[in-house]
């Protein structure tokens, strides 16, 4: 198993897991929560009626949540359905996503008492979900100026091999100068750099770039973590964001 802590201060905590198990995800409804989250349960010290985990889909929508929520994907089944973000202003609630090797990315404007977590893959990266998150934060009382945004865990830019599609998309999406920072050619293989174009989604948004922060672990070369890359089939890693 392998841990890192993202954010722990007298306001939030925030996480990336393996888990011992890697199981994040119950085959039916009505299966009992995995031993992963019940171990999760007990060190951050809340009920798993209060962990949320929406079921993702690679996309841009991004949800409020609150408490009439507590338990979806964990201990029961949720309408959270094709949500790859959750934004919320209360305290207690554990959001949660699972990844192997897409980034989880973690915001929060602490003086505002608003947090939420995005699953981005290298579709939602190029997508407006940074834009969809950042909107709905501002909703509930975050302000753009402090909101932060912390970069996990995920495939580094040295081991993201890509295709040509995938430029092609970028291209859509992103300037051309931005483009060139993006993708880089090794031996004649394009590879993608995951974090560099959340950076630019988030500086659209006129997030402060002093308030952008990258853990700079790369899930395919740390052997703990799970990567999908790698060969992991059916086990994930567990992003998690909590105000305190």
């Amino acid at each position: 198993m392998k841990e890192t802590s993202i954010i722990n201060n007298q306001t939030l905590l925030a996480g990336f897991t393996s888990g011992k198990y890697g199981i994040w995800s119950r085959n039916e409804p009505q299966d009992p929560p995995t031993d992963d989250y019940k171990a999760l349960s007990r060190k951050l010290d809340a009920p798993l009626s209060r962990f949320i985990r929406p079921y993702q889909a690679g996309g841009d929508k991004v949800e409020i949540v609150s408490s009439d929520k507590g338990g979806s994907g964990v201990i029961k089944d949720n309408d959270l359905r094709k949500v790859d973000g959750l934004i919320t202003a209360e305290k207690g609630l554990v959001l949660s996503i699972i990844a192997a090797d897409c980034v989880p990315v973690f915001l929060y404007d602490a003086s505002a008492g608003v947090i939420g977590i995005l699953h981005c893959g290298w579709r939602s990266a190029s997508g407006d979900i940074i834009r969809t998150a950042v909107e709905r934060m501002r909703t509930i009382g975050a302000s753009t100026p402090d909101i932060n945004i912390a970069i996990g865990p995920h495939i580094c830019k040295n081991c993201y091999e890509v295709g040509e599609d995938v430029r092609k998309e970028y291209a859509g999406a992103f300037s051309e100068k931005t483009l060139q920072k993006l993708f880089s050619i090794r031996n004649k293989k394009l590879y993608l750099d995951l974090s560099a174009a959340i950076k630019a989604k988030a500086a659209a948004e006129n997030i402060p770039v002093d308030n952008i922060s990258d853990s700079n672990m790369c899930t395919f070369c740390e052997p703990e973590f799970y990567s999908y890359r790698r060969g992991d089939r059916g086990k994930q890693n567990l992003a998690y964001i909590m105000l305190k």
